[in-house]
């Protein structure tokens, strides 16, 4: 259960990476969308979170595809550079409200991904 919950968390991560791939984009415009709606960020700073996260995402996608770590090591990794990611969010001028917006955001779309993965998807009444 452990393995599979660290899985589900490292592949939520990334789930950004493979939604753009998958869905044309979809996951990043909703991601602007919310910067822009409910963390009252430019258009000039969306841009700069945004270039973030695609600095950020092939570190991330080496942590999830490296077969040799431990799911805590890959997690442990993976907060490592969720740290890094936020560190870069104040040199752009964010807050720490504002940070943390975005942090809970983030998480909260895991979640719903990880209930999606546990049964918790459409068509079974959640």
């Amino acid at each position: 259960m452990k393995k599979i919950f660290s899985f589900l968390v490292i592949a939520l991560s990334l789930s950004t990476t493979s939604a753009l791939a998958q869905n044309g984009g979809q996951m990043q415009q909703m991601q602007k969308q919310y910067l822009k709606d409910s963390v009252h960020l430019s258009d000039a700073i969306v841009d700069s979170v945004m270039a973030v996260r695609t600095e950020y995402r092939p570190q991330m996608r080496e942590i999830f595809t490296d077969q040799s770590a431990s799911s805590a090591d890959k997690e442990s990794k993976m907060q490592t550079i969720r740290d890094q990611m936020e560190a870069r969010y104040k040199t752009i001028g964010l807050t720490d409200d504002q940070i943390k917006m975005i942090r809970e955001h983030d998480q909260r779309i895991r979640a719903q991904m990880r209930n999606r993965a546990n049964g918790g998807g459409v068509g079974n009444g959640k």
